[in-house]
């Protein structure tokens, strides 16, 4: 009868904070009214969430690789591929290294970003329950790609803006996770955060917040865990998402799908071997202001396990 009434308070929690989520975009979209938003890897909610947040990097036993590709379904020039390559090790002694180097190209413009993570998991119950720190150093880069120039190629304007130092940044998340729940935060971009610096520009992650709960069943289905989140993007709206994941067949298939109050929805179909291999494929509708122009994204995502202790 405890378990059942402790069940029963964390899933109280797990909404009571979806609600809040909910209601702080709501509140972030009756002040502005832009369609403008960042769409960050589906990945991150369920199977890879170190790409959302440092304190994630680690958590799991071993080593874990896992790559990601995005791009537009309709060949449009110039549209964009965005490209992430992540490890995660749990170097044992509570420690958690990580490394995510990131590429995204859009017509002339091309950013690169590379992160290396410290994380530490601190044991806080008898029943799996831990708190988790993470921090990111990171170095990023914005250049202009002349070969699609259409003009003067040798503008020295050109060679200015690539000539321009990287731009270091420091990301902080912290979470806590039992058998059941996980509610993490994290601030991207720290220094630019705490010095008011940079800012004149825009449609830059600055916060995400999460709330999942994993309900354990038995039979064909294995898992459901909805979560709720709410990602800040710089002078723009914040955005929420609403989805649920489903682990099924002895956790070897995993559907999922999810509302975006950006006014889009992904879903996602992911095959798991083993516990060792893993690859998604997900598509993420554009949002309404952008439909006349573009089919949505398609999304694949592998994941390498090695090392897992049983």
């Amino acid at each position: 009868m405890k378990t059942i009434f402790h069940h029963i308070r964390k899933a109280l929690t797990f909404w009571f904070i979806s609600i809040i989520l909910l209601g702080s975009a709501m509140q972030a979209n009756a002040q502005q009214n832009s369609s403008a938003v960042i769409d960050p890897f589906e990945s991150q909610y369920f199977t890879n969430r170190y790409l959302g947040n440092p304190s994630m990097a680690g958590r799991d036993s071993g080593l874990n690789l896992n790559a990601a590709y995005r791009q537009q379904f309709n060949g449009i020039p110039g549209a964009p591929i965005t490209q992430a390559f992540s490890a995660d090790y749990n170097s044992g002694k509570r420690v958690g290294l990580g490394l995510i180097a990131y590429n995204d190209k859009a017509g002339l413009i091309n950013n690169t970003r590379f992160a290396l993570t410290y994380a530490y998991h601190l044991p806080v119950g008898a029943y799996s329950q831990e708190l988790h720190f993470g921090i990111s150093g990171a170095f990023a880069h914005t250049q202009l790609d002349p070969k699609g120039i259409i003009g003067d190629q040798t503008d020295p304007s050109i060679a200015d803006f690539n000539g321009r130092k990287n731009k270091f940044e420091i990301d902080y998340g912290m979470a806590y996770t039992d058998t059941h729940m996980t509610l993490q935060a994290s601030l991207a971009n720290l220094i630019g955060y705490m010095n008011h610096f940079n800012n004149t520009t825009a449609d830059e992650a600055s916060f995400y917040a999460a709330a999942a709960y994993k309900f354990i069943l038995n039979g064909p289905v294995n898992s459901i865990e909805p979560q709720a989140s709410l990602r800040g993007i710089k002078n723009y709206n914040s955005v929420a998402d609403l989805g649920i994941n489903m682990i099924m067949f002895q956790h070897l298939l995993n559907i999922y799908g999810m509302y975006h109050t950006s006014g889009n929805f992904s879903a996602g179909v992911g095959l798991h071997y083993k516990d060792i291999l893993y690859i998604q494929g997900s598509y993420l509708s554009k949002i309404a202001g952008l439909k006349d122009y573009t089919d949505g994204n398609f999304e694949v995502d592998l994941t390498i396990s090695l090392f897992r202790h049983q």
